[in-house]
């Protein structure tokens, strides 16, 4: 419930409009006087101006027939488009870029044929309540379930895409060992080898789907954004794109699926969906392609009926908007001041860091620093605490890798290196005498064996006593916002009252209630995993 008005209400009243939006097409748009009916219940129950349903674009230039329409070339569009296309459908992709759209380091998978090589056996029931618990039981979990149980086919599906390019497939050992934040193995980085021709500077899903979709006979329409979904009665038949000044409309006999990304890169989305990140998280983002991803999807799926799953969306924080490396050591704010249990998850080192003076805070530790790390990494670990390294090395590779980072970092002065505390609290910009406070404080609670403030582990309290001392930034950056409209088991758009709506698919991020609250990272990668499952699920089912 925002300003008086609760979600639903809004979306039946969207759904009461939604007629309008349909208009696109020849014969079905409503009589002058149930259009302004239809505006003014929409206008009555909107509360940001995104949400009013905008008039029926009628000035068609051109009209192109099609099978399948994906909008949105990201990775679940092109997960989607290939799949469909190498099963007999005739699949259109619309993008508003210049070009397909990928990012990040790899994918999670429950299972694969590399895991059943390492002998890597995932805990689906502890990782599925994790995930549950972590969305604060808000998640629907037939979806969650349906990932679980087709990771392994779609990620083999994609792997034989990746080694067939020539590409390096390594599953990696940065998973948490923690009983409470319980992670899973399971998180696939498949990158270009040196000379090949891809695109990709990480990781390679998109580029090697994108290029197999266009083999298998998909076309690809760039410089193309959708901005008006058409519909005949009740069902989706269509959309409207705009290219070189003129509105283009496509037919799709079979479907039109949401691939659009988050709405990460609209700041006032964030603030009325997700404003937790929008202090400092969404200004960092280090995900969102410039231009896109601004929630052109969650937009005309509303415009058309569709339901937003509850708000807040949540979002995927990461704390890697300055040094990618800062373990389970002391934390202290600006202030020079200790406000957190360190041996957390990401998400949760993320929330309590943006609550920090400038969203920021640093990583303090000392010179034993290598073997504090190695000594905790079986009991916890994860992302920023073990380095990048494949499942079953040496535990010893973990600081050998920060060791090369942590100059570079104070090469770019978002870490210092000092003989004393005092010394160290002149560099980050805090009163000395709060900072030694904290250090001895903390040192004590170190020599008891026991964090009577935040009530760490013993295990990873770890003093802070021999020079020299290290301070390393860190910060939250928001990587998506990965909530948005909610479907069914067959990834049909929902409307308020619960029916799917004909003709109408969202997935990748502008599909909802696959997390809720937080983005669950107990399965690293599933955002990207559940991209590949479901584009290559929904593929098959369209192209049949």
């Amino acid at each position: 419930m925002t300003k008086g008005i609760s979600r639903r209400n809004f979306l039946t009243g969207a759904a009461l409009a939604s007629v309008a939006a349909g208009a696109g097409l020849a014969g079905c748009a409503p009589s002058a006087d149930k259009k302004t009916e239809a505006a003014g219940a929409a206008d009555a129950t909107t509360q940001y101006e995104w949400e009013k349903v905008p008039e029926p674009i009628s000035d068609i230039a051109e009209t192109v027939d099609t099978d399948i329409l994906v909008i949105g070339a990201g990775l679940s569009g092109c997960a989607c488009a290939c799949s469909a296309a190498e099963n007999g459908g005739k699949v259109t992709v619309v993008e508003k870029t210049e070009s397909w759209q990928g990012r990040g380091g790899g994918f999670g998978a429950i299972n694969s044929r590399y895991m059943d090589q390492l002998g890597i056996k995932v805990d689906k029931v502890n990782a599925k309540q994790h995930w549950i618990s972590q969305c604060a039981s808000r998640a629907n979990e037939d979806l969650i379930v349906k990932f679980f149980n087709n990771s392994e086919e779609a990620s083999n599906w994609l792997l034989d895409k990746a080694e067939a390019a020539g590409c390096a497939v390594m599953v990696g050992a940065f998973y948490s060992h923690d009983d409470v934040y319980a992670e899973q193995p399971g998180y696939h980085m498949c990158m270009k080898p040196e000379g090949s021709d891809l695109k990709s500077t990480g990781f390679v899903g998109a580029e090697v789907l994108y290029n197999d979709a266009v083999k298998a006979g998909a076309e690809f329409v760039f410089n193309s954004p959708a901005v008006q979904l058409v519909k005949d009665g009740d069902k989706v038949v269509g959309c409207i794109c705009e290219a070189d000044g003129k509105y283009v409309q496509y037919n799709a006999a079979k479907g039109v699926v949401l691939c659009t990304g988050d709405i990460g890169g609209n700041l006032e989305m964030c603030k009325a969906y997700a404003p937790i990140c929008v202090e400092y998280g969404q200004p960092r983002s280090q995900y969102t392609p410039v231009g896109a991803n601004t929630g052109d999807g969650h937009k005309m799926g509303m415009w058309a009926g569709a339901q937003l799953q509850d708000l807040p969306l949540p979002t995927m924080m990461h704390p890697q908007a300055f040094c990618w490396f800062h373990g389970p050591f002391l934390f202290v704010n600006d202030n020079g001041e200790r406000f957190m249990c360190e041996d957390t998850w990401v998400q949760g080192k993320s929330l309590a860091i943006n609550r920090q003076p400038n969203g920021e805070a640093w990583s303090v530790f000392d010179a034993n620093w290598p073997e504090d790390l190695v000594a905790g990494l079986p009991y916890g670990g994860g992302m920023f605490w073990d380095s990048f390294r494949p499942y079953g090395s040496d535990l010893s590779l973990a600081p050998e890798y920060f060791k090369t980072q942590i100059p570079a970092y104070i090469e770019q002065g978002i870490a210092y290196e000092a003989d004393t505390i005092e010394e160290l609290a002149k560099k980050i910009g805090c009163d000395a005498s709060t900072l030694s406070k904290t250090v001895e404080r903390y040192n004590g609670m170190c020599e008891a064996g026991e964090d009577t403030d935040y009530y760490k582990k013993p295990v990873f309290l770890t003093p802070v006593k021999e020079g020299p001392f290290y301070a390393l930034k860190v910060g939250p950056a928001l990587l998506t916002v990965t909530g948005g409209l909610k479907t069914d088991i067959n990834f049909e758009c929902l409307d308020a009252d619960g029916k799917p709506i004909e003709g109408l698919y969202a997935l990748g991020n502008c599909m909802g209630d696959i997390t809720a609250v937080d983005y669950p990272i107990n399965v690293a990668g599933n955002s990207h995993g559940r991209c590949i499952t479901y584009g290559y699920l929904l593929g098959k089912d369209l192209a049949k």
